[in-house]
């Protein structure tokens, strides 16, 4: 039986497991260096038991560069602080290889100060810039580059060398029909796009060396209309595994696709099948990934010969020590990436470095670090959200004596509601999480209790961290306090029966995940359609129908320009596209004037200087928060140290109140 844990191969190279890091851009680097920053981050992942670490993109020529803060391999410069890393990572027992990534018509003159180059003259709408064709020689000389950057790896140190083929880079730009118009050897026909990639791996091979393994990342199917599928996918692995790849690295889509790849709403696995489809047709090691975040669901993957390895990212940005825990069967102590984005993939989109939700660590290695307290303290710590689960993991750890009061009956606070919507169910591991390491720290957890200032004279504690969240905002419209009217929350938690139709007012997060909750109420479970589709008792379209959407028709009204303003950009895309599946009406720019019940129940609303009125049987509020902040008011100087966290202090995200609380509880 195939484990985890087995030492397995790739080409020469000898790996201790089957647990591969896949690469990612960390946003460390400004310069295209190495840094004490970004050694520190991976040697925790080495540490935490992970074979193979993959780094990059690391752009293998100057016109490549397609981020600010991806690595460079494009000059010997680089080869000192890449030495540095390799000797580090080697040290702790992991394997390394960088990836080489040419952007191509991704890169951006931004930062490469010049026009992009490509296949073809094909324009992206994720940029402004339209790339040029490249000309043969310049076609002749980065085959060479990327040559040259896998040797400049070699002698860094690496030990092997991943050449990015797919998620429409440069090399997949040439294997693309969408990307690929040229009629001359490079082009015309699968053959001709194939040319560059085998170009590419035969020149690596010869520069760097024949027992220099090469990993192949290549897109199982580009997800893209007029793209490359499974079947065009498997020719090219063939063909490029007789001139010299030594195992491939599968994954879906480009970064374009209107089909999700990254976010939480995707199921665990979904994409494994194109690894598998791979693995079938070519006689070397293939690696999968993309949404594997359970190690156990890993290694169903090798056991079932769907893959050879794994590659997990994300996962090990929020438990560094995945590896190690699993194997060591310390499933408590587990944090399970949520695929949430907030502090990755969002991050970087905005130009900052990577974080975690609910790892304040990531990034901080070194500075942060829990050690005792050389003075305890009795700690209460108010509200059980996740800043306060937080505030009080790290001060138990820390060796103070820690109790938590929560005023409702349940952990949690705004997570209880964000993991109730359709497709948001990974939510619920952050406080599962919590939940776990507060029992075994030993933490006193009162639920249901409210806190006031008599409770806080009678505990006496030393220090009071208040985390005790927000309060929903009920607007002051005419008709607002009216029995058809209801929160979002008490929708969620199925408090509160919902009508027909259904009007939300707001259209942030909380609008559009509630939104999302009672359109799909009624609808019909996937296992059910597969079983009518099977019998042919419905038709495709009436299973996707019945499988998106229930009977309800539901209606946001929002006064911005736009909906889903409080989710990160890789989300909200996804959350829009799925509000229109569910036949979800979103109007914007709209002021609501009056609140109807009876026989004429609904919402008066004016948009644009006309008044319109919306039948609603249910009309649900998601107009926000704001601070629950009375409590620290009443304080004064009645405790030596009191703090305030999260959304008591102003209201923002889960991740803002972790972080606050883990540094919180540093100091004290």
């Amino acid at each position: 039986m195939i484990s985890l844990f087995d030492h397995t191969n790739i080409g020469p190279l000898e790996l201790k497991n089957r647990l591969v890091m896949t690469a990612m851009d960390v946003g460390f680097s400004t310069d295209g260096f190495v840094n004490d920053r970004f050694i520190d981050f991976y040697a925790e992942r080495a540490k935490g038991g992970v074979a193979l670490l993959i780094i990059g993109g690391c752009y293998p020529h100057e016109s490549g560069k397609a981020w600010k803060s991806i690595l460079g391999l494009d000059d010997d410069r680089y080869i000192p602080g890449l030495r540095r890393f390799t000797e580090a990572m080697h040290q702790l027992g992991a394997k390394t290889a960088p990836q080489l990534l040419h952007g191509g018509r991704y890169a951006s003159s931004l930062f490469t100060k010049k026009q992009p180059v490509s296949a073809s003259s094909v324009p992206t709408r994720l940029a402004r810039d339209v790339p040029r064709p490249l000309t043969i020689p310049e076609i002749k000389e980065l085959i060479a580059s990327y040559a040259r950057a896998a040797l400049r790896a070699r002698e860094a140190g690496f030990d092997a060398v991943e050449i990015h083929g797919g998620m429409g880079y440069l090399i997949n730009q040439f294997l693309s029909p969408i990307t690929n118009q040229r009629n001359d050897e490079y082009g015309r026909d699968l053959q001709g796009r194939l040319r560059f990639a085998k170009e590419v791996v035969q020149a690596t091979k010869e520069l760097a060396g024949k027992d220099f393994p090469i990993i192949f990342r290549l897109s199982g199917d580009e997800l893209m209309k007029g793209g490359n599928r499974i079947n065009e996918n498997i020719e090219i692995a063939v063909e490029l595994a007789r001139v010299g790849v030594d195992a491939f690295h599968v994954s879906p889509g480009w970064h374009e696709s209107k089909t999700p790849i990254m976010v939480m709403a995707i199921p665990r696995m979904a994409y494994a099948f194109l690894a598998s489809s791979i693995k079938e047709n070519v006689n070397l090691p293939v690696i999968a990934g993309v949404r594997i975040n359970d190690l156990a669901v890993a290694e169903e993957l090798l056991m079932d010969g769907q893959a050879d390895l794994i590659a997990v990212g994300r996962p090990l940005i929020a438990d560094p020590e995945l590896p190690k825990k699993y194997q060591e069967g310390r499933w408590e102590d587990i944090r399970t990436c949520i695929a949430c984005n907030q502090g990755c993939f969002d991050e970087l989109l905005n130009m900052r470095p990577v974080s975690c939700l609910y790892n304040p660590q990531v990034g901080h290695e070194r500075e942060y670090v829990i050690k005792e307290s050389p003075v305890k303290k009795k700690v209460m710590i108010v509200g059980g959200g996740p800043g306060g689960m937080e505030a009080a993991r790290v001060a138990a750890l820390r060796g103070h004596q820690v109790t938590l009061y929560e005023n409702d009956p349940h952990l949690g606070g705004q997570l209880h509601y964000a993991y109730k919507p359709p497709g948001r169910g990974e939510f619920q591991h952050v406080i599962n999480y919590f939940e776990r390491q507060l029992t075994k720290l030993r933490v006193r957890v009162n639920l249901g209790v409210k806190v006031d200032i008599g409770l806080i004279e009678r505990e006496r504690p030393q220090v009071v961290i208040l985390s005790t969240g927000s309060l929903p905002i009920i607007p002051p419209i005419p008709g607002v306090k009216g029995k058809n009217v209801v929160l979002a929350r008490d929708v969620l938690e199925k408090r509160v029966p919902v009508g027909n139709p259904v009007a939300i007012i707001g259209g942030g997060s909380v609008g559009c995940e509630v939104a999302l909750y009672a359109a799909k109420l009624g609808g019909m479970s996937p296992e059910v359609a597969l079983f009518l589709l099977k019998n042919q008792v419905i038709d495709l379209p009436n299973a996707l129908q019945r499988t998106t959407r229930g009977h309800r028709k539901v209606t946001v009204l929002e006064m911005k320009k736009r909906v889903g303003s409080g989710f990160g950009l890789s989300t909200r895309w996804v959350i829009l596209q799925e509000m229109e599946e569910a036949g979800i009406e979103a109007l914007t720019g709209v002021k609501v004037k009056e609140i109807r019940e009876g026989p004429s129940s609904g919402i008066l609303f004016e948009k644009e200087g006309t008044e319109t009125f919306l039948p609603a049987e249910t009309v649900i509020l998601a107009t926000g928060y704001m601070p629950n902040n009375s409590l620290y008011q009443q304080l004064d100087s009645l405790v030596p140290e009191v703090y305030t966290i999260g959304d008591c202090v102003k209201v923002r995200t889960a991740m803002e109140a972790v972080h606050e609380g883990f540094k919180v509880s540093l100091e004290i």
